[in-house]
């Protein structure tokens, strides 16, 4: 079986696949960012790489730490560190959670990629509770794809851990001859990619047995 996983090169460095073959369709590059001060008492990390390219998880020890989602979460466990997270992972869900969990006088920092969402932001600026802006890291397209297409033309599974990831294989590789079945590792991947016009499963991407579950899938059509 031909499985890719199209996540960037240094993201989720702690997963360790065997018979899944890994290739980037974007590169993830560090900003460099300065706190303007240390007194936030929440951190809310809005994605996987946010969480990597932060520089300063020694000032968390004290902290309240939101996640996204499940990737978010798991790549702060990966580092040490635990989070609360909502079900759904969308800013919608994560807002109703800091207004379930905030403190009293919460003081929120917000870690992000370039030009990530500012909903999580705008809504705690309307409420009126201090928060700032960090942004940490970018994506960037590569400039070409023509050396990377063969190796989808046979694929039996592609998995799309990003929103960005299925939109550039889209745009760039796909065309009608190739027969994968596609996976994202949310709901919001999911509608990305059905907004497309095309169909995803659902994958736990974390899980010992992501191989077995995305074999069963393809065996079942």
């Amino acid at each position: 079986m031909n499985i890719i996983d199209t996540r960037a090169e240094n993201a989720f460095g702690f997963v360790k696949r065997k018979s899944i073959k890994n290739i980037p369709l974007f590169k993830l590059e560090p900003i460099d960012y300065e706190l303007e001060s240390h007194n936030f008492t929440e951190i809310i990390f809005q994605s996987s790489p946010a969480v990597d390219f932060f520089k300063d998880h020694d000032l968390l020890t004290d902290k309240q730490i939101y996640s996204m989602g499940q990737a978010t979460s798991a790549t702060l466990q990966s580092k040490g560190l635990s989070s609360l997270n909502p079900q759904s992972p969308s800013s919608e869900s994560l807002i109703e959670l800091i207004n379930k969990s905030k403190g009293k006088h919460p003081n929120y920092l917000v870690v992000k990629g370039q030009k990530g969402l500012t909903k999580i932001s705008d809504y705690l600026r309307e409420i009126g509770v201090p928060v700032k802006e960090i942004e940490c890291y970018k994506r960037t397209k590569f400039e070409s794809y023509e050396n990377i297409k063969e190796n989808f033309y046979n694929a039996d599974a592609i998995i799309f851990p990003s929103n960005f990831a299925a939109e550039i294989y889209f745009q760039e590789i796909h065309n009608n001859e190739i027969k994968a079945v596609f996976f994202g590792i949310s709901q919001r991947i999911l509608k990305r990619i059905n907004s497309l016009g095309h169909e995803a499963h659902m994958v736990d991407y974390f899980s010992d047995d992501l191989e077995k579950s995305v074999n069963q899938t393809i065996s079942s059509f």
